[in-house]
Parts: C-alpha cells; structure tokens; sequence
C-alpha cells in the first residue's frame, strides 16, 4: 500500500558528519591528446558505496594548463599549520602547496595554488631534479630529496642529497631566508656500518623517495645503492652527516658490496625486487613509492610501507609492495620476519595484474596503489586505483578478495605519476542526499519488528518511499515526521515509553507531523514523500519513524519502529 505526502517547511540543522571512505587525490593526463590536459583529480564519493567507480566521483582538483601542475610526483596530504592542503613536487622543480580558500572542495580558484618551497632559488644551483617529499609528524618539516648528481663538471649539483625546510615565521611557505637546511649532503661523503661493523661508503647523491617517521628518522631509497638507507641527527648540529648518523634501514636487492642483505631476502622467503642491469653491471630497482603509517604496528610502532615502480624495465621487480615493521627495535628492517610481500605481482585476483605500479599511499591499516595496467584508451591505459586490505589475518593482501579497484581514470586512459591518500572529509564542496537508518525498533503482539526503509535518496525534485515491514496485518499506523531527534516537548529523546505504558518501544524522533496509513495483508506499507526543489532545503535535516497501533502489544497499544535520519541535498 503506497500513499503520498509532500515533504515542506524543514527546518536548518547541524551538517552531516561526511560518510565517504577514504579520499584519493591522483596526477595524470596524456599528452598525446591535449598538452596541457594534466591536472590532480579528487575522488568524491558522490552515492556512497565505498568506490569512487561512478561518473562523476572523480573530480579537477588542480589544473593550470600543464603550467605549475606539470609532472607533480610524490604527493602528501598534511593538515598543515592546521589547514588541510596537498603538497608535490611539480617538474622536478619545485613544491606546490594547495590549499582550499573558498571552501569549494577544489583549488582551482585564484591563489590556491602557490610555491611552497623554491629548492633551485634555495642552494642557487644551475638545476634540481626533485623527487622525494614527506613532512615529520612531530615538528611538521618538509624533508626533500634532490637527486641531481650529475652536473656539468661531473660531479653532484649543489643542493642534491636531502633537503630539510622549516617554517619559521609562520606564513604557510617555506621561501624565507635560513628556512632550509642542507640535512644530507650529496656533494659530500658517508658512511654505514657494513657487515661486522666494517664501514660502507654510501651514495647521497640520487634519493628518488623518502619518508619520515615518527621518531623523525628520515629514511630515503638511493637509487644508485639500491639501498633505503636512514639519517638522523644526533649531535642536534642540523644535518645527519657526522659519523653514526646514518645507517642500512633496508636492503633487498643486495647491490652494494659489505651490507648486511634483508635476512628473508637472503634465505629466498622474500623475493628479491631487483633483476641484472640491462648495463650488465650490477642490479637495477625502483623502490620509489615509500610511505609510512605512524604508530599502528605492534606495541605502538611505525609500519612502514615500500612500492616497487620498476614497470617493464626490470620484470622481476614489478608490481611488489611490501610491508616493514621493526619488530625487534633496532632501527632497521633487515632482521627476518620484518618484511612481508604484501601484494604479489602474480596475483591473479585483479582484473588487470600489477605490472606497473605508478605509486602508492597507505591508509587505514593498508596501502591503495595507482596502477598503469588497464584497457587502452585513445592513447594510454586506464589507469586505476586498487586499495589493498589483509582480510584474512595472514600477513598479506594477495589472496581473493583483498584487492579492491576503488577507481578508474576516464576511459581515454590518462599517463599517471603520483597518488595521495586523504581523510574523507578533509576538503568540503560535496555533501550528499542521505538518509540512514538508527534505533532499534519494539516487538509486537504477533512478534514481529516494525522497520523503517527507503527507496531513493532525498535529491531535491525527486521523490523517495518510506516503507514498513514487520507490522501487523490490515493494521493501522503513522509515520512521525519530525525536525530534531534530541528533544520533543521538553523531553530528550530517544524517550523510553515505559512510562506511558509501552515497554520495549522508544520515540526517537520529535512528533512535529503525523501521516495515518494502514498495512496490507503482509504487515507492509509504504508513503511517497515528495522532496521539493528548491534550494532553501539544501542541507537540511529531517527524522522519520513508524507508529504502529497494536492494543494487544502492551497497555498503551503502541509499538514503534527503528528511524531515519535524512539530509536533503
């Protein structure tokens, strides 16, 4: 049984607390259509199902005609100085900042997009080659990698290595006099403990990822080392370039002769991500996607989080991500039982398998990737997202079911580089037609639960059903409209009826209308509520419940329904 009624006159309340998973921002484009058509896109999850797979769930986040928005690699979100923005390196240059002043979910408005930190203008060198960023969760400073270490004279740049900047007066950039410091010099020379103690000379000139952790140990994959190797300051003189200031964090691909080789890589358990030079000297790998979760592993520790991007120039390597955990404290991640293949490149659960990871970002217990496989669009592949979560408890997400395409580039296929995790949330400009169902509902005579349901979302112009099952047969009933679901007449709601004779039952909404309706013989029934269109009733707030009259339930003869909460939009 469905009778009609027009949903008016609702009143403002406090905005919907965002449903939406985590958010996505990713850079890409394709030259070979537009040369100026790249730009970061957002993911909005617009009808919240958990994905971003709709038309219209990714959107241009940034865009300036491939000006400042040109290659943008190793993407950070960071809630700096208490304002959400997204950082990257554009062109090998130079980090941008965006940041959204006008509250529209997107910076594409006039000054929100601006230089963070100059690298070139900071060391007056001749050229950069950007790669790395991360910011320390204490201090909140931005570490950058240069790895410009071929100059004309044929020696490093002035500026390669690792680059610290500190915000000292506070304006929201780094482009102040003696607000960078050179951390790891990479013109100059170091050293690690090799095997038995034996220092390693180590290469500082080529860091194409870093990351930071929460002990503000700054840990960098050099791409000549193959070796992630960690720096920090001990003696506080601002770099980590004195004896014991650095050390083997990880080493997988066992490229540098003297260090101490990951224990698991050693004993074959861990495939090694590297292959043969196609040189013909030495190994070759791309750990370039580095990322940290700060104080999620055992006992509060740090997980850290390593995505191989070698593609096709080194096909063991493809595809892996792994996961690190310094189980026993001692600052690396070579003992056994540290690191764990998190995703298999030979996993054959994904639709299109992970030969080419763009990069990855972790999140929420897990790691989402961007990868390059997919069907050829007009040029390119359709790059997607898969986020990737251990369901079954075993230490990895490489069995069914664990790999998730949250999205997928537009089927023009896209040349994608970089991807940033965000919390949902984090930037506004989209709130959804909602509706949610809460309470519980009470029992009546024949032991049965009326429940509240809906068909549609309250889209202004749009119509949507209200709907009950579990109520008596060719029974009489209300569905209670009301604005608030705190207080009604005094009262704080939920209100337990006990008191007017209906125990188990519980009002959970204010009683500012009243609809009449009568079940059919299966105990159902339905009201067509008509949402207007008109924009006074964006965003505003309304609660529904069932009151279903039962004279043998109890002694007041009610028993009452769970209820909606919904949000016009």
């Amino acid at each position: 049984m469905l009778k009609t009624l027009a949903l008016f006159a609702l009143l403002p309340a406090a905005s919907l607390t965002a449903q939406n998973p985590t958010e996505y921002v990713l850079y890409g484009g394709d030259w070979s259509v537009n040369p100026t058509r790249y730009e970061i896109r957002r993911t909005v999850d617009m009808d919240l199902d958990g994905l971003f797979l709709t038309a219209g769930e990714g959107w241009q986040f940034a865009a300036d005609g491939a000006n400042l928005i040109s290659y943008v690699e190793q993407m950070r979100y960071e809630p700096f100085q208490g304002t959400p923005a997204i950082f990257g390196v554009s062109a090998e240059d130079v980090v941008l900042k965006m940041v959204d002043l006008d509250g529209d979910g997107v910076c594409l408005s006039p000054g929100e997009l601006i230089y963070f930190a100059d690298h070139l203008a900071t060391h007056g060198g001749t050229s950069s080659r950007l790669k790395g960023l991360d910011f320390d969760p204490v201090t909140n400073e931005l570490y950058l990698s240069d790895d410009y270490y071929i100059s004309a004279s044929g020696g490093p740049q002035v500026g390669s290595g690792i680059t610290r900047y500190t915000d000292l007066d506070l304006d929201g950039v780094c482009l102040s006099a003696g607000e960078q410091q050179l951390f790891v010099d990479g013109q100059g020379t170091h050293s690690v403990a090799g095997i038995g103690g034996t220092p390693v000379t180590i290469g500082l000139t080529d860091f194409e990822a870093v990351m930071v952790d929460s002990a503000g140990v700054v840990i960098g994959f050099e791409q000549q080392d193959l070796v992630l190797y960690a720096f920090q300051d001990g003696n506080g003189d601002g770099d980590a370039m004195d004896p014991g200031e650095a050390w083997n964090f990880l080493n997988l691909v066992d490229d540098v002769p003297g260090l101490e080789l990951n224990a698991d890589v050693q004993a074959g358990i861990l495939p090694n991500p590297g292959c043969p030079s196609s040189s013909g000297a030495g190994m070759y790998a791309a750990l370039e996607g580095l990322n940290v979760d700060h104080g999620t592993g055992i006992n509060g520790g740090d997980v850290y989080w390593i995505t191989s991007t070698a593609s096709s120039s080194c096909a063991p390597g493809n595809g892996m991500v792994f996961r690190g955990e310094d189980l026993n404290a001692d600052g690396d991640l070579n003992d056994s039982g540290e690191v764990v293949l998190w995703l298999d490149p030979n996993n054959p659960y994904m639709l299109y398998p992970p030969s080419f990871l763009f990069d990855g970002y972790s999140h929420d217990g897990g790691i989402s990737v961007f990868q390059a496989d997919g069907p050829i669009g007009l040029t390119q592949a359709q790059n997607a997202v898969y986020s990737l979560f251990d369901l079954n408890g075993d230490g990895d997400a490489s069995d069914s079911g664990e790999q998730t395409m949250t999205y997928a580039w537009d089927p023009d296929g896209c040349y994608g580089v970089s991807i940033a995790a965000m919390p949902a949330g984090a930037f506004a400009g989209f709130e959804p037609a909602y509706i949610e169902i809460l309470g519980t509902p009470g029992t009546t005579s024949a032991a049965t639960q009326p429940s509240i349901g809906h068909v549609g979302d309250p889209w202004m112009g749009t119509t949507i059903d209200i709907t009950l099952t579990g109520g008596l047969p060719n029974g009489q009933v209300e569905l209670l409209l009301g604005w608030s679901d705190t207080t009604w007449r005094g009262y704080s709601l939920p209100l337990d009826l006990a008191f007017v004779g209906a125990p188990g039952n519980k009002l959970y909404v204010s009683i500012d209308f009243r609809f009449p309706g009568t079940t059919n013989a299966g105990g159902t029934t339905a009201k067509t509520v008509t949402v207007p269109n008109n924009a006074a009733f964006d965003g505003r707030h309304f609660y529904m419940q069932w009151h279903v009259i039962d004279p043998l339930a109890n002694p007041r003869g009610s028993v009452t329904s769970d209820y909606i909460h919904g949000v016009v939009h």
